[in-house]
């Protein structure tokens, strides 16, 4: 049997933030809606049935929208990298992040503007 990397996916998160490049957009918060999948190995997580051995979703979750929160990007471009990199750098069973935020505000009769990216190590 060969075992590839499993994913785990946190879907439309919904949060406010700041994030845009005009005036309005510094100064108040917005709706985003935040989509991620990371890829890992489960084989020692589904062996043992140890969180340890895996990443806490819930825990990711949360560090991701205060991240998001605290950073106050500018673009969605900047903000889909630095998070994918922060993944990376902060949960070391990591392999793949991917990526994606939306803004359900942003453009008039249209479900919003989005970008995502994927980042391996």
């Amino acid at each position: 049997m060969v075992i590839e990397t499993g994913k785990i996916s946190l879907k439309d998160i919904q949060f406010n933030c700041i994030l845009g490049t005009l005036p309005y957009e510094r100064e108040n918060e917005q709706p985003v809606v935040l989509n991620v999948s990371v890829w890992l190995d489960f084989t020692l997580a589904a062996q043992n049935d140890d969180l340890i051995h895996s990443i806490d979703y819930a825990q990711l979750a949360q560090d991701l929208q205060e991240f998001i929160r605290m950073a106050q990007f500018q673009l969605e471009e900047t903000l889909v990298l630095e998070t994918a990199k922060h993944i990376l750098d902060n949960y070391p069973k990591a392999q793949v992040a991917e990526v994606s935020i939306r803004k359900p505000q942003a453009i008039p009769n249209c479900a919003g503007a989005e970008s995502s990216i994927r980042v391996r190590r």
